[in-house]
């Protein structure tokens, strides 16, 4: 049985999605963040016939779509009639629920990312940035956003200017991000301009993504980027965070590798 969940959903909900916690940091944040009631984020649920329990969950934020299960055991053909409802453009889960989903949806695109988590057992030394690191590489939060509105406007550029961003993020979805503390923006300014940035996403008590590593071309080799991602995972493992990210450059994915990330799996986005 398939039904739209609401608020007296949650805990079950978020006992089934937390049982691979960073696979479903956006469906945890967005509900966290906007509840069931909003017009952004819907929620649909498969449950179980004889045991009651959730066995899928499909969540709209927007015009994307994020379906996850723990098994292979969901209705695909009802989850693919909702899909068609919401008219929404990207579907985008775990590599073994949405695969299925190719033979039954008319899809466009597909694309595969590696899904890395940072081990939290690595050695102290290999994420501690050096003192002249940590001062090199500032920081944007919801407490210091306002003087930095300028700042964000150079970031924005910045993704621009990054050939590998297809749809990079725009101004106001960087500020709300950052001032709803969903978000923290660490970077290296040189030449007047920002050169190179990292930043956090769908961040929560317990974990955060790591989004839009990057560094300008003529600033690259300098090993920027890893003075951005060192402060920033530095940082938020002192904080208690787990840190995963998403990456389809396998010489990126070395870089991460060398900080201390390991792929765990696969993210697959399909384009409807």
């Amino acid at each position: 049985m398939i039904r739209k969940l609401s608020s007296s959903d949650y805990d079950a909900l978020m006992n089934f999605v937390r049982k691979e916690k960073e696979w479903n940091i956006f469906i945890i944040g967005d509900i966290i963040s906007y509840g069931f009631d909003s017009s952004v984020v819907e929620v649909w649920g498969e449950f179980g016939i004889i045991s009651g329990n959730l066995k899928a969950v499909l969540l709209r934020y927007r015009r994307d779509l994020i379906f996850y299960s723990d098994s292979e055991d969901y209705d695909i053909d009802s989850f693919c009639n909702i899909i068609l409802t919401t008219k929404c453009k990207v579907l985008s889960g775990k590599k073994t629920v949405i695969l299925p989903f190719l033979k039954a949806l008319n899809v466009l695109q597909k694309r595969e990312q590696f899904f890395m988590r940072l081990d939290t057992n690595i050695p102290k030394e290999k994420i501690e940035p050096s003192l002249e690191e940590y001062e090199r590489v500032k920081v944007i939060s919801k407490d210091n956003l306002e003087e930095n509105l300028d700042k964000i406007e150079m970031i924005v550029y910045l993704y621009q200017s990054i050939e590998e961003f297809l749809n990079p993020a725009t101004f106001e979805q960087i500020k709300q991000d950052v001032s709803l503390g969903r978000s923290r923006i660490y970077y290296i300014e040189e030449d007047g301009i920002i050169v190179s940035s990292a930043r956090t996403g769908a961040e929560l008590p317990d974990m955060a993504m790591v989004l839009s590593v990057c560094t300008m071309h003529e600033y690259r080799s300098r090993g920027y980027a890893t003075m951005c991602m060192k402060r920033l995972c530095s940082d938020l493992i002192k904080e208690g965070k787990s840190l995963c990210l998403f990456c389809d450059n396998p010489k990126a994915a070395n870089i991460y590798k060398k900080i201390g990330f390991q792929q765990i799996g696969t993210w697959v986005t399909l384009g409807l």
